[in-house]
């Protein structure tokens, strides 16, 4: 249990430290090469919205267990990082090409996310013993400790190596993958054909994504447009940013020990209430200047939202249906987080620019408060199929 375990762990923490770039610190970068609020937030929707498209095919081809397998894909996904991240070392200068080049690294990190998730399913479907929410603990520190590495560079006004740092944990990534497994279980059923009849098949999930998107643009418009928001209310972002995903850590390891008592629902509604707090104090420090511990608290909360929030939705999602959909079901759950990612950042980049940060965030306390409201009316037990 141990080694799978730690094999589990690292491909976690290099896919993580690797999408920190990306969710994180991609308006930092932007702001840096001149591009603006607007034009941050049209170049990151792009992403999300063709990583949307890809997901679906590199997923359904890891479930056939034809020509592409988990490994094959990942492996795929992250020799092009480090061949885009090259390409857009050379056009930095180019604005559009920049835009192009960023966009198109950011579309190949996100659509990982689902194959990486279901590599860790693999293992337990296949009845062997790991805590899959340790390894995705590891990968919350990893993210904290590339957040801490991505503002010392930003700090120093060396941008230009965090091309050198998408390559090389990319690389670091391959080298994870070579420990891992790269096949999934023998299936019972024949998996869904795509997204659409995957929802005709297990209808249950349908409203459950609802809630989940609206619950994350919030969160996700937060994650990314940090710098604007931290320009208004105080506070260190790299420390902001490592602190919640420190937080994370322990949260996570407990929830594999929580669910045995409690399943998955009952996490998954108390923490959908917790994202109410942590938006709630953040708009409290952009309208009342308070100092930054309001700040810091907000990010705390993570611990309690997010932390428990995510595991329990992947459970939830890898128990909702057939063992021939798996993969489907992981793409479909990080396809409503790429579609938040769409909403959110389109919704950042004119809010802020044409409302400002306070009432911003006063939106996004209402968006939360709708998706709680539809994840408390969604979240029912698991195996829906039709």
């Amino acid at each position: 249990m141990v080694f799978r375990t730690f094999k589990l762990s690292a491909l976690f923490g290099f896919y993580w430290m690797t999408s920190c770039m990306v969710y994180a610190y991609a308006e930092r970068f932007l702001l840096y090469y001149g591009f603006s609020t607007a034009e941050i937030g049209l170049v990151l929707a792009l992403a999300y919205l063709a990583s949307m498209l890809l997901q679906p095919l590199l997923s359904q081809a890891a479930d056939r267990e034809k020509r592409v397998t988990l490994k094959t894909g990942i492996v795929g996904c992250a020799i092009l990082c480090i061949l885009i991240a090259a390409l857009t070392r050379v056009s930095a200068r180019a604005l559009p090409l920049l835009a192009i080049s960023f966009g198109a690294m950011s579309c190949v990190t996100l659509a990982m996310q689902p194959l990486v998730n279901a590599v860790g399913f693999h293992y337990l479907n296949r009845g062997e013993s790991l805590d899959l929410s340790f390894a995705r603990g590891v990968g919350s520190v990893a993210y904290a400790l590339a957040s801490l590495l991505l503002g010392a560079l930003a700090s120093l006004h060396i941008e230009a190596l965090l091309w050198v740092y998408i390559a090389a944990n990319a690389a670091l990534l391959l080298v994870a993958l070579w420990f891992a497994p790269h096949r999934t279980a023998c299936r019972a059923a024949e998996p869904v054909g795509n997204v659409f009849s995957l929802l005709r098949r297990y209808p249950r999930l349908l409203l459950f994504c609802v809630g989940t998107l609206v619950l994350n643009v919030p969160h996700m418009f937060i994650n990314s447009y940090l710098k604007s928001i931290t320009d208004v209310t105080g506070g260190d972002m790299s420390v902001m940013i490592a602190i919640a995903a420190l937080v994370e850590f322990p949260a996570m390891i407990a929830y594999s020990h929580l669910r045995k008592r409690t399943g998955d629902r009952l996490p998954l509604l108390i923490s959908a209430c917790f994202y109410l707090l942590k938006t709630g104090l953040l708009l409290l420090a952009a309208l009342v200047p308070v100092g930054p511990w309001a700040v810091y608290a907000s990010f705390a909360m993570q611990m309690l939202c997010y932390a428990i929030f995510t595991p329990a939705s992947l459970y939830y999602a890898n128990d909702a249906v057939d063992p021939a959909d798996q993969v489907k079901g992981q793409m479909l759950l990080t396809e409503t987080g790429l579609l938040s990612g769409v909403v959110s950042m389109l919704f950042g980049g004119l809010s802020l620019s044409h409302l400002g940060v306070g009432t911003s965030l006063i939106l996004c306390e209402g968006l939360v408060a709708l998706g709680v409201l539809l994840v408390f009316i969604a979240a029912r037990k698991p195996r829906a199929a039709a």
